[in-house]
């Protein structure tokens, strides 16, 4: 991967460069992740701690451009996020299109939408694919489960987390 040279504020020194956001397959594993997350937990909205365990560094730092891909996530408030349950399901199945790549303009905040694909043309996710183009992740974080001990008295002595097999 190539450094790109960018443009910095004379005055303040922020970057000034357009930013070029590519959907890569990393992102879709973790959307992925959080929709079948939503799904078992019955919810559409969530906090970043709640779902954080899913995700690597990298990961947890892009997690907020998705915001710019079709309206699949969106953010209610500061740490506070939500699927479009409906659209993501579409996504997943092929049917919903959303940009290839976003260009965000850091002075004027626009973002500007690139071309419209399917899941099945972005890049490196076919080894994600089932036989039949369906979505299929293939690795999944360790989950555990909070299970109360009791006392003699059967009062909660104290929780415990134990692996959800």
């Amino acid at each position: 991967m190539r450094k790109r040279k960018v443009q910095r504020c004379h005055t303040c020194g922020h970057i000034i460069s357009l930013r070029e956001i590519e959907l890569y397959s990393g992102m879709v594993n973790a959307l992925w992740l959080v929709f079948k997350w939503c799904i078992e937990h019955n919810r559409h909205e969530f906090r970043t701690r709640d779902i954080k365990h899913l995700f690597t560094t990298n990961v947890s730092a892009r997690w907020g451009d998705w915001v710019m891909f079709g309206g699949l996530v969106y953010k209610s408030q500061k740490g506070h996020w939500g699927l479009n349950m409906q659209r993501c399901d579409q996504f997943f199945k092929g049917i919903y299109k959303i940009p290839k790549h976003v260009i965000k303009n850091p002075v004027t905040k626009q973002v500007t939408q690139g071309p419209d694909i399917t899941i099945h043309e972005v890049k490196n996710l076919t080894e994600f694919l089932n036989k039949d183009g369906e979505f299929q992740t293939k690795y999944f974080p360790n989950f555990y489960k909070k299970v109360k001990v009791l006392d003699s008295e059967g009062k909660v002595d104290k929780i415990i987390k134990l692996p959800n097999l």
